[in-house]
């Protein structure tokens, strides 16, 4: 019996049981359930947007701790410095660093200095702070440790800003007697932050400045929420279609300054009415009679068996151990399913294979990249210390390669490449061996269990095997034909695989200095 037959029967046998679901139970339930889901949506949203505010006093402490742990700095507080502050404190440095304004305040409360973006040149800091703010960021108290000062708001005229403190301590992390101070650092609570906490919330918010004692319009909710700009309860205002969640966002020192008005659409209760507007008694209860039948019936033949095919794929997946297969029960639609994940799954495990293959090769000379080398010089590096064989290395490069793809072409240079790694090949035939085009006219040929004297000897044939070749280049050595410059080093001690490539490739570049198509060590 097929699936779809089997989902029928059910949902029929569940029709006729279950017909007589009443409207009125929907209705009521509709417009209790989805009034709630609304309200317990609009506080989520809005704990998620504090949140996200909370983020940007975090980012802004974290751009403040250079500040606060930087020698210079302090020691241009004791000590000015002309040209630090050209360099560091200038307004387009202090608009790199990411702030809209700097200050540092002494223990007594006195601005040993400020800087301010070009932006924020004309905000008047630290005078437009309240003087209430102003007494709070002069008189921080420090601790003797690195631990920051408090963050918040602070309102400049009709600006809002975002502030942070820090103790000047420089690289020690403590408080140095004597030269206690505070760095106080400002960005502007502007469209860039509004948009960025609009987006991640997915709330429509206005902010609207409020005096310390305007009580906010709603009922207050019984949900509290504690934040780096305020503590208390939410209240809302239940518009016709969408909430208004009013909070007020308080100063560095605790005092309400702005009020936050979310607004979130009332989703769920509009879909409710819709749906009872179109929808009669009798045709909404037959409905969700259906919709209950299928969903069991789609849960005891289908999900279930879909989700144990899912797990099993994604076990497949994160394991990547594509030679795996989900298993297959009974003869229907998901049985089907299952084969055919199977059969995908092979298709998967072949091409994988196909694919770390390729990235292993070179596709112009069938040699192993340099990807390939790289990781096979590792397993043979340490394969040589574990047994205590030697290992040597061998560095290729193809003599005046660039005359003879400039006089012959690049399809000829092709094929002139072509016979080099055929030549390689041939000289390293053990299993161990690998030869490798490392790019361009550049080869290698790694020689496990072989000494020095092996690798002379193997530079020497694969020499002799290109003279043989005889590639003709005209444009190259006075030999007429494409030779190689070789160069040879052993693993030693305290080798590792880029030291020993280092020593190689000098070897390489003393064999051209030494007049080319010959090798050195």
């Amino acid at each position: 019996m097929g699936l779809r037959l089997k989902v029928a029967l059910w949902v029929l046998l569940l029709y006729l049981l279950c017909g007589g679901l009443s409207l009125w139970l929907l209705r009521e339930q509709l417009q209790r359930s989805y009034g709630e889901l609304d309200r317990e949506a609009a506080v989520d949203r809005l704990e998620l947007l504090l949140l996200a505010l909370d983020d940007q006093f975090l980012q802004l402490d974290l751009e403040l701790r250079p500040w606060s742990n930087w020698d210079e700095l302090l020691q241009h507080v004791r000590k000015p410095d002309t040209a630090f502050a050209a360099r560091n404190l200038s307004p387009q440095a202090i608009a790199s660093s990411g702030l809209s304004w700097l200050a540092v305040h002494r223990a007594d409360g006195s601005l040993a200095l400020q800087a301010a973006s070009p932006a924020a040149a004309s905000w008047g800091l630290p005078q437009t702070l309240s003087p209430a703010t102003r007494a709070l960021i002069e008189r921080a108290r420090l601790a003797q440790a690195s631990a920051p000062l408090p963050c918040g708001l602070a309102r400049s005229g009709e600006r809002l800003l975002l502030l942070c403190q820090r103790p000047l301590l420089g690289s020690t992390g403590q408080v140095v007697p004597g030269d206690a101070a505070v760095v106080t650092a400002a960005i502007a609570m502007g469209p860039q932050i509004s948009s960025a906490l609009a987006r991640r919330s997915t709330l429509r918010f206005t902010l609207e400045p409020i005096s310390p004692t305007q009580a906010l319009a709603g009922d207050a909710l019984a949900v509290e929420l504690s934040t780096l700009t305020g503590y208390g309860p939410v209240r809302l205002r239940e518009l016709d279609s969408e909430l208004q969640l009013n909070w007020p966002l308080r100063d560095i020192g605790g005092v309400p300054v702005v009020a936050l008005r979310a607004y979130w659409p009332r989703q769920g209760l509009l879909r409710a009415e819709a749906l009872l507007e179109r929808v009669g008694a009798l045709v909404l209860g037959l409905a969700a009679a259906l919709a209950l039948g299928l969903m069991l019936a789609l849960d005891r033949l289908v999900v279930v068996r879909l989700a144990r095919l899912g797990r099993e794929v994604r076990g497949i997946r994160e394991s990547r151990d594509w030679r795996r297969r989900v298993s297959k029960q009974g003869g229907d639609e998901v049985a089907e399913l299952a084969k055919g994940t199977n059969a995908l799954l092979a298709i998967i495990a072949d091409q994988v294979q196909a694919l770390e293959a390729l990235t292993r090769s070179d596709p112009l000379t069938g040699l192993a990249n340099r990807r390939g080398f790289d990781e096979y010089l590792e397993q043979a590096l340490n394969q040589s210390r574990r047994d205590g064989r030697p290992l040597c290395l061998l560095l290729a490069d193809v003599d005046f390669f660039k005359r003879y793809n400039d006089h012959y072409g690049h399809q000829q240079g092709d094929q002139a490449l072509k016979i080099v790694a055929d030549c390689l090949a041939s000289s390293g035939r053990r299993p161990g061996d690998l030869a490798a085009r490392l790019g361009g006219e550049e080869f290698a040929l790694l020689l496990p269990d072989t000494d020095l004297d092996g690798a002379r000897h193997c530079a020497a044939a694969l020499q002799r095997a290109l003279r043989e070749a005889a590639v003709v280049h005209e444009a190259g050595p006075e030999t007429g034909v494409l030779g190689l410059s070789l160069g040879l080093a052993q693993l030693q001690p305290e080798d590792d695989a880029e030291r020993l490539y280092l020593r190689a490739d000098q070897a390489l570049y003393r064999a051209k200095q030494g007049g080319r198509n010959r090798f050195s060590e």
